[in-house]
Order: structure tokens, then C-alpha cells, then sequence
């Protein structure tokens, strides 16, 4: 059975999720809108203690909210915290999927999210999104939150994205994840950008977002200081 789902609003989306009986979704807790129908939640600690370490090292709450429609099904809505987007993606066995530890939004429960590390300690370290990463594996529907607009980019062998770390969303995990030094001594003394820049080699599917995320934050915090 295939999951109904229908994204909604355009500032600050939502995805409505339709749910037939004993079909579940999770989310970190924090992220439901509303609900109704006939839907039963609980929150626990998935995945056990491999979970509970997974979302601690990305500096989430230990506990997920499951959301599961009984007998005669309902409709459960997440919104996004930031104004932006909302991505879509069927992860499958042979397809797993890394993203920055904001960027997850809700998944059906057999889809896993786990704690990856990068291939390269400097590419974590230096990154800007810190050393953990997380991955989506499994098989189901995930949706993930974009700050601003999302582009997406099949890169084919061997090509490579140079992107501000800011901007990634999520690689599929056959990309090749690296974070270089800017050679231009002006950029890196006067650049706002920062000295580093991540390396994205294909083959596989990138996301990325227009918003920064640590950009936004600062600039509303300096406009409330003005």
C-alpha cells in the first residue's frame, strides 16, 4: 500500500500525511501541526539504545512520536520551523540517503534514522553541519525541510559540487563527501563565506538549499539587536 501524502502551504510548508489503518509515521517530537481522524500516538525511544545514542550525538531529543491510524484511518500534518520547502524522497534499500542533522521532518517507520560519520575525519570536523551526519535507510517515504528554496543535482561519475556547507540538504550515499581549504588568502580574510568549502563527487543525488541556515539565524539575531 502507498502512502497518500499532499504538501501544503508555501512560506512555511506542511506535508499532510493520509493515513489507512495500521499505517504509522514518526517525527522528532516537536514537528506535528495537528491531526484527525482516527489516529493513535505514543512517544518512545526508537531504535533502542543504538537510537537513543544516534539523536543524542546530532543534539536531538532521544524520544520520536509515532503516529498510527486505526481502524478507520486519518490525516496527520508536519510543518517545517523555518520558512523554506519540503522535500520528498522514497528511500529504498539500494538507495540510502545522508543528510544534516536539521534537515529530518518525518519518515513511515521502515525507515531508519541512524547516526553516520563522514568517510574523512576533516570533512566533519571542518563541515560546519559537525562531525555526525545522519542517514536514511530502509524503505519508505521521508520528507525533509529546506530552508528556502531546494536544488537538486544529479551528478553523474566524477563530477563534483564545490557548495558552501550551509547549503547541503542530503546526498545520496554514493557521493563522495569532502571539505577543502580556500587557496585565495583575500577570501579567507575577508570572505563571509568562511575558509572552507565542501566537495561533493559524484555519482549520486544532491539537495542543497538557498538559505543558510546559520546565516538566518544571525541575521535575525543582529536584527533584533539593531
Amino acid at each position: 500500500m502507498i502512502m497518500e501524502w499532499e504538501i501544503i502551504g508555501s512560506i512555511v510548508p506542511a506535508v499532510a500525511c493520509n493515513l489507512q489503518h495500521e499505517e504509522s509515521m514518526y517525527t522528532q517530537t516537536g514537528s506535528m501541526m495537528m491531526y484527525s481522524g482516527d489516529i493513535l500516538y505514543n512517544t518512545n525511544l526508537k531504535g533502542g539504545i543504538k537510537g537513543i545514542l544516534s539523536r543524542k550525538m546530532t543534539g536531538e531529543s532521544a524520544f520520536v512520536t509515532n503516529y498510527s491510524a486505526g481502524r478507520m484511518g486519518g490525516t496527520v500534518t508536519f510543518a517545517t520551523t523555518v520558512p523554506g520547502t519540503i522535500r520528498q524522497l522514497y528511500i529504498s534499500p539500494k538507495k540510502s540517503v545522508i543528510c544534516q542533522k536539521t534537515a529530518f521532518l518525518c519518515a513511515e517507520q521502515n525507515v531508519n534514522l541512524s547516526v553516520v560519520f563522514t568517510k574523512r575525519i576533516r570533512a566533519g570536523l571542518l563541515g560546519g553541519e559537525g562531525f555526525v551526519l545522519q542517514k536514511l535507510s530502509g524503505e519508505g517515504n521521508a520528507f525533509l525541510e529546506i530552508a528556502g528554496d531546494v536544488l537538486s543535482y544529479e551528478l553523474e561519475q566524477g563530477d563534483i559540487l564545490r557548495v558552501n556547507p550551509g547549503n547541503i540538504v542530503a546526498f545520496e550515499d554514493t557521493v563522495d563527501f569532502d571539505i577543502e581549504l580556500l587557496n585565495n588568502v583575500s577570501t579567507i580574510a575577508f570572505g563571509k563565506k568562511g575558509m572552507f568549502i565542501s566537495v561533493l563527487k559524484g555519482p549520486g543525488l544532491v539537495i542543497l538549499q538557498t538559505q543558510n541556515r546559520k546565516q538566518l539565524s544571525v541575521s535575525i539575531v543582529s536584527g533584533q539587536e539593531s
